[in-house]
């Protein structure tokens, strides 16, 4: 594991549980890291910004596994890590089995198919910043914009 890999990690031994943080440090985060700072499909994050997104996205994972059944809607810095996560389709498959027994589902354009799905997006978001506040305290989400998309783990 090299520097840039046990940055987000630090941060995450004093909020999540050993167990699964055992299973986190197993993820390749040096390539995660590697494609959100030198990104061919929009704009790169400055390292700063990635390793804010990393631990980010680590702790919505962690929540993920504590409320299987919530609907979890990322903001911009957490889906930004996800998509760098499936881009090596493989690896995030192997890593979500690791993590969680299945495969994480990721529905894209949430909230953007009339104003009943918009609300249920809303709501959705809501939710997933109280639990972040819940589990790690205020304001630990970060304040970007809701991602369109819904992450829900499923067994296909």
């Amino acid at each position: 594991m090299n520097f840039i890999q046990t940055l987000p990690i630090i941060s995450w031994e004093y909020i999540v549980e050993q167990s699964f943080l055992n299973k986190l440090k197993s993820i390749e985060w040096q390539e995660i890291f590697m494609r959100l700072i030198k990104s061919e499909q929009g704009p790169s994050l400055s390292v700063k910004e990635a390793l804010f997104a990393i631990r980010q996205y680590g702790l919505f994972l962690f929540l993920i596994q504590k409320y299987p059944d919530a609907r979890m809607v990322p903001n911009q810095e957490i889906d930004a890590v996800l998509h760098a996560h499936r881009a090596n389709i493989h690896q995030f498959e192997k890593d979500c089995q690791n993590l969680f027994s299945v495969c994480l589902k990721h529905i894209p354009e949430f909230g953007v198919r009339g104003e009943a799905e918009r609300l249920e997006w809303q709501l959705a978001f809501a939710q997933t910043q109280k639990l972040f506040e819940l589990n790690f305290g205020q304001g630990t989400m970060g304040i970007s914009a809701a991602a369109c998309c819904e992450i829900l783990l499923s067994c296909t």
